[in-house]
């Protein structure tokens, strides 16, 4: 075994200590990983921190910047307001609740999303027939199950990320725009039908805590007038567009989102500095430090010696449908216990290079992992949004826990299903 294997495992096993433990910045850990290898001479200084400038996190940082100028739109506020207009019996304030969650979710994170309804459970009193707390943890969990669901917001990044680390670790296969949308769709279907028509009714009836959510909700103000707004709007739609039909065009999807973000530069609606703080960083340094991580997982022979451990691990000559159930269920149960996020990163590259060494397509597997880590709801610990409702609704664990535990295994089971549809296990 040589040094420079040795090395690269030491640094994989401390790259999965970081993320576990929860207190190190994800940015950090992925420059420990670029310039710890750099520094022992496991990977050149071009390959630590070429993923800098590849076209994969280029584009991230670019829709980042994208995204942001749509977060300036009075989109958000529309979708509220509608939602607390047409809400008057108790089944169409759940409904609309839970439906109005997960619209929000393609546009703002799930803790965003608790922020802006809360107006709208604020605004029950003790004679109606929903009360606060029968709509905040559900809505969470839908918002939750519901991620990345459509191309916008979160999920402008997120096939652009997963090919990233697909390439990476040796995988030639590629994820499309709308990959995670198929699979994603009909999981979050169930988490809205069974939390709308069963789920709410067995949450207790408590009092919300107006001021455990005050500090999380959002109060930016909207100051751009109706025709930068619509120019958002344009730009945004034509980007969507260009990236769908991208085979068409004279030049590489890469740079589609950096002249869409040019164009809204050159008219003003969006400027400098309110680009640099759309872009998040630390998302950004973490892509390209564990990029070169899959890197010297190649060039070590790494990935190679970690899959084979992974294969017997699960009984030697498993199933391809047989490693997507093992992973998801790995990534759907530590979910609960600890960063969503960070289940998602240790657990992709070695689903992934599992999936190559065995000869099989890990696109699915890749999605199953990624719904199952979204897929937070059986305790507060699995997520800040989720600990938010869970603190504002007054519940204890074991009334989240019954009423969220059926729809656990259901979307698990729907996800599998979807993921196998998708890109059969074969």
């Amino acid at each position: 075994m040589s040094i420079n294997l040795i090395l690269t495992l030491v640094t994989l096993l401390a790259v999965v200590i970081m993320f576990l433990s929860g207190k190190i910045s994800f940015g950090w850990i992925g420059m420990f990983c670029a310039t710890f290898l750099c520094a022992t001479g496991t990977l050149s200084f071009k390959d630590a921190y070429a993923n800098f400038a590849s076209t994969n996190v280029v584009m991230v940082g670019a829709m980042f910047i994208l995204a942001g100028a749509l977060s300036k739109t009075s989109l958000v506020d529309h979708v509220r307001n509608w939602i607390m207009s047409k809400g008057t019996s108790g089944s169409s304030i759940v409904f609309l609740y839970l439906l109005g969650s997960i619209l929000l979710t393609q546009l703002v994170s799930p803790l965003g999303v608790i922020a802006m309804l809360l107006p709208l459970t604020a605004a029950l009193d003790e004679n109606s027939p929903v009360q606060p707390s029968q709509l905040l943890y559900p809505g969470a969990v839908c918002s939750h199950a519901s991620q990345a669901m459509l191309p916008i917001g979160a999920g402008l990044t997120y096939f652009v990320t997963a090919n990233a680390l697909m390439e990476a670790n040796g995988a030639e296969q590629r994820f499309s725009m709308f990959d995670k949308s198929a699979v994603v769709f009909v999981p979050a279907l169930v988490a809205f039908l069974y939390m709308a028509f069963i789920g709410w009714k067995h949450f207790p009836v408590i009092k919300i805590d107006a001021s455990k959510i005050d500090e999380s909700r959002a109060k930016t103000e909207k100051k751009i007038d109706p025709k930068t707004e619509k120019t958002i709007y344009v730009v945004f739609v034509l980007t969507m567009i260009a990236i769908c039909f991208n085979s068409y065009l004279p030049f590489p999807m890469y740079i589609i989102p950096i002249i869409a973000d040019l164009i809204l530069g050159a008219l003003g609606c969006i400027n400098m500095k309110e680009a640099k703080q759309f872009v998040d960083f630390n998302t950004v340094m973490m892509l390209a430090g564990l990029l070169c991580l899959a890197t010297a997982m190649q060039q070590t022979g790494a990935a190679d010696l970690v899959a084979d451990l992974i294969v017997k691990a699960l009984g030697g000559d498993p199933s391809p449908l047989a490693i997507m159930i093992a992973f998801y269920v790995v990534g759907a149960t530590l979910t609960q216990i600890m960063s969503n996020t960070a289940t998602y990163n240790v657990l992709i590259p070695l689903a992934i290079i599992t999936c190559v060494s065995r000869g099989v397509d890990p696109r699915g597997v890749v999605l199953a992992i990624s719904c199952g880590t979204t897929g937070a709801m059986l305790t507060p610990m699995s997520s800040p949004s989720i600990a938010i409702a869970f603190g504002a609704g007054g519940y204890k664990i074991k009334d989240v826990f019954l009423a969220c535990l059926p729809l656990w295994f259901l979307y698990g089971i729907t996800v599998i299903i979807m993921a196998n549809v998708r890109f059969p296990m074969v």
